[in-house]
């Protein structure tokens, strides 16, 4: 879930840090194949110096690795706490860790069991699947095959997907069909990749309509149970003494980060022991089988690992339930990362070799920055027989590079419903410099490399094409709406930005006037309390400073509050009468301006009271195109 961290920005700084234990619990088998360069041995020397350096650097209290080769696991290790304060080490096969967004690869199996079975279409409109509810398809219809490759054009879901009790809900029909009342499709489904929570909430979802069992119990029967994945659940277990606890690293230590049920369960609300996930990337290695139980036909794993989309021939796409990409030496390999509730994980399945990674850890802010290197690491081994691919320079015809430059945003929030106000508070910029007619340098986040701003310099390789020089990133850009548009960091399109649109301009346009209010309150409170020390009789009009006051008091609680409780939703009383407040602040400075041009307003201040007025109208405009009140603008 990479549209998943960015929610948590709200609650906690920078993450965990503490005593660093290895806890050693490698399953060998004595068949692996002794030519492979990434024997147990070796990975443990590979592997246990980069985890002891980078949980100490990242705050990580705890994590797991699993490594699978052929039908075995060949790698198998616990490191650091569970629990710091009962101080319970990580053990692989027992410690139980939330997986997050991994489970949409889960909810892609199940559905294309039942695509098998002739139970489902890839590429009918999803609402003949559908019985309880009914897909919004004014964008036009929306497949299977959308859903699974995050282009059905689905809005974002931030706003109550999850709750505090973690609940987990037996069926996702109730989650859905409120969802799909409240924020309609936002681009034709098929036309690009946009990350999806929702999609894959929603398969989760046909999964129940058309088994006609909820989503856990047919995981269980036709997922879990086969695989042998015996601990692994969508429900929170209810003795946690075995789940790992969360955490967050701030300046005063390490905070327990508290569990959150998913209301959309096929989007991101699996459990398990790190050893349980290995069955799941043999099967996935192995055409459907592990140990001669099938989970589905090989041509069925073979079309999940295809490439299934992609916004350029040349970007290496998506699949059903995986992303793909390839090494620096051009070794194709699938991943998927999962992160909620401050949990990471990672998984990567390297075909050709019949490998399989999985990277989980208790802490999150440090993004997936170690499991890059470890898997990096593991990649630099593989590599060492492989020749390096050379990158042919593309002949421009004529385009300059130029005019590529220029601020990129990318926004990780909804465009309908209360959530939409995340795309003014947070989005993540990317700056786009030509070096040379071949070559341009971006500045911004990159897929495993952490939260860390870096630069990457990537090479023209086609018309607008780029990948990077010594790695793996790929940059596509062209024009969306006389826009244009970069694709490829995360896998998203962003749009560039002028620098009046930034997020930084758009922040300040949102402070700004109100610490301008702050300001009119106190300069009115000294004003009155002159004129009662000088006893004189002078009107002061009253309407501005109750105005102001309002607009001050939403501004506080929304920071306070509002922002902070956008996954869990909003409370009657805030979603009536909180966000109602500048909406009156408005009606009063409406009534100011009528009493001033009528000249029934006194006060000697009536041009200053007059801007007053409009600033106030105008914010509130401001705060209503952003969906902060109790009416919304979309």
């Amino acid at each position: 879930m990479l549209k998943m961290s960015f929610t948590h920005k709200w609650f906690a700084g920078l993450l965990a840090s503490c005593l660093l234990f290895i806890m050693c619990m490698p399953q060998v088998n004595a068949n692996t194949n002794e030519t492979s360069p990434v024997s147990t041995e070796v990975l443990e020397q590979l592997i246990d110096p980069i985890m002891k350096e980078e949980m100490s650097k990242l705050h990580i209290p705890g994590a797991a690795v699993v490594i699978t080769q052929g039908e075995h696991i060949i790698y198998s290790q616990g490191y650091g706490f569970a629990d710091l304060e009962q101080q319970v080490p990580v053990k692989p096969e027992s410690t139980l860790f939330r997986i997050g967004s991994l489970t949409k690869s889960f909810t892609a199996t199940a559905a294309m069991q039942l695509v098998e079975e002739g139970k489902l279409s890839l590429h009918d409109d999803i609402n003949t699947a559908l019985k309880d509810y009914q897909v919004n398809g004014k964008q036009g219809p929306i497949s299977l095959h959308h859903l699974l490759t995050h282009t059905a054009g689905l809005d974002e879901l931030s706003y109550e997907r999850d709750n505090r009790e973690g609940l987990i809900p037996e069926w996702s029909t109730d989650a859905v069909r409120t969802y799909l009342k409240r924020q309609p499709t936002i681009f034709t489904p098929g036309s690009k990749f946009q990350y999806s929570n929702a999609g894959s909430g929603l398969v989760g979802s046909v999964v129940e309509q058309v088994s006609g069992l909820p989503l856990n119990d047919y995981m269980q029967q036709h997922l879990f149970q086969p695989l042998g994945m015996s601990s692994a659940t969508l429900n929170l277990p209810q003795d946690r003494a075995k789940l790992a606890k969360s955490y967050v690293y701030t300046d005063n230590g390490h905070q327990e980060f508290p569990y959150a049920g998913i209301h959309f369960p096929g989007g991101g609300a699996a459990n398990l022991t790190p050893n349980d996930f290995a069955p799941y990337m043999i099967a996935h290695l192995s055409s459907g089988n592990v140990n001669g139980k099938p989970l589905l036909k090989p041509e069925t794993i073979k079309m999940m690992h295809a490439k299934q989309f992609s916004s350029h021939e040349r970007m290496y796409g998506i699949g059903y339930g995986f992303f793909r990409s390839e090494t620096v030496n051009g070794v194709p390999y699938l991943w998927a990362n999962g992160g909620i509730d401050g949990f990471n994980s990672k998984m990567v399945l390297i075909p050709s070799k019949s490998i399989g990674i999985f990277i989980t850890v208790n802490s999150g802010q440090g993004g997936m920055e170690m499991h890059g290197k470890v898997v990096d690491a593991i990649f630099q081994k593989l590599d060492l027989n492989t020749a390096p691919k050379t990158l042919a320079p593309f002949k421009d015809s004529g385009s300059m590079i130029k005019e590529l430059e220029g601020r990129y945003e990318l926004y990780l929030a909804a465009k309908h419903g209360w959530a939409k106000g995340l795309r003014l508070l947070g989005s993540i910029p990317y700056t786009v410099e030509a070096k040379d007619d071949q070559t341009l340098v971006v500045t911004g986040l990159f897929q495993n490399d952490g939260q860390q701003m870096l630069k990457k310099e990537f090479t023209q390789i086609d018309e607008r094409f780029f990948q990077e020089v010594g790695g793996e990133e790929q940059l596509y850009f062209h024009k969306e709406q006389g826009t244009w548009t970069m694709t490829g960091p995360m896998n998203f399109s962003l749009e560039r930005k002028a620098s009046f649109e930034s997020g930084t301009v758009l922040m300040a346009l949102y402070i700004a006037p109100v610490i301008l209010f702050m300001l009119i309150l106190l300069l009115w409170i000294i004003r009155y309390a002159i004129q009662k020390w000088r006893k004189q009789s002078n009107h002061i009009s009253g309407i501005v400073p109750i105005a102001t006051l309002l607009q001050v008091i939403f501004f506080i609680a929304q920071f306070t509050y509002g922002n902070g409780e956008i996954l869990y939703g909003y409370s009657l009383f805030y979603r009536l009468v909180a966000t109602s407040m500048p909406l009156i602040s408005s009606a009063l400075a409406i009534y100011l301006l009528i009493r001033i041009f009528n000249g029934k307003e006194q006060d000697r201040w009536k041009a200053v009271n007059m801007v007053i007025a409009v600033l106030t109208i105008f914010y509130t405009a401001y705060l209503f195109y952003w969906n902060f009140l109790s009416i919304h603008f979309s």
